[in-house]
């Protein structure tokens, strides 16, 4: 054989390696992207299951603050007239107590795969991305904020009723995470507690502070019912 013959015979076996080696990695890059692709849909298919304990989970919430509300709104009728014996009215201001500060805590911790995965930048609807990032990053910021007012000043509310009256409370049932069946005992209000300014000044920003984390809630529930819509409808397409 030549010199001709050798240079063409090894040129073609070392294309056909090259191409061998090159569809190789070809291939591994197609599987790899196949599996990425794949684990952000399974981690799409748990943020729509994860969002959708969450919107159950803010109705809940939300029940119980209006609950507050509406204990808010029987104690300051009590300015006016005095309809309720004690134990009612106990059972009203407990429930103030307790309620005011309810906080809603989404589950975070798919989205946080979703990033940490890096599957997150998969997601090709850009507009889709940033709801999703409004949603734990923004108003979760907000929402962290609120919290913290709300402890400070449940704390400071529950202080200030320390030396005007007292009252045992019983836990007959818990249903869930936030509401709670109680039974009031060994109270004692005073007369003169619906003319005390500390004490309709606590109750009235009170219920400014659950009106303005129930707006804050709808947006929540705006955003959260966003998603899971477009997911609904995207990954039956899938």
């Amino acid at each position: 054989m030549n010199t001709s013959g050798y240079l063409k015979k090894y040129s073609l076996e070392f294309l056909v390696v090259f191409l061998g080696i090159l569809s190789s990695f070809g291939i591994d890059n197609y599987l790899k992207n196949t599996q990425r692709i794949n684990e952000k849909n399974t981690l799409l298919d748990e943020l729509s299951l994860s969002i959708n304990e969450d919107l159950r989970q803010l109705e809940i919430v939300n029940g119980a603050l209006d609950d507050c509300l509406n204990s808010i709104n029987v104690l300051f009728e009590q300015t006016k007239e005095k309809t309720l014996n004690d134990s009612l009215l106990a059972y009203h201001i407990s429930n103030v107590s307790a309620k005011v500060a309810i906080s809603f805590f989404p589950q975070k911790g798919v989205y946080n795969q979703l990033v940490n995965t890096n599957s997150f930048e998969l997601i090709e609807d850009r507009q889709f991305r940033r709801k999703i990032s409004d949603l734990y990053e923004h108003l979760e910021d907000r929402k962290n904020a609120a919290d913290l007012k709300f402890d400070l000043f449940a704390e400071s509310f529950d202080k200030a009723l320390l030396d005007k009256l007292n009252y045992r409370v019983r836990i007959e049932e818990l249903d869930n995470s936030v509401s709670i069946n109680t039974i009031i005992y060994d109270h004692k209000i005073p007369k003169t507690l619906f003319e005390d300014s500390e004490f309709l000044g606590y109750l009235s920003n009170a219920e400014k502070r659950v009106y303005f984390y129930k707006e804050l809630m709808k947006k929540y529930s705006h955003s959260m019912s966003e998603i899971s819509i477009y997911l609904g409808s995207t990954l039956s397409s899938n």
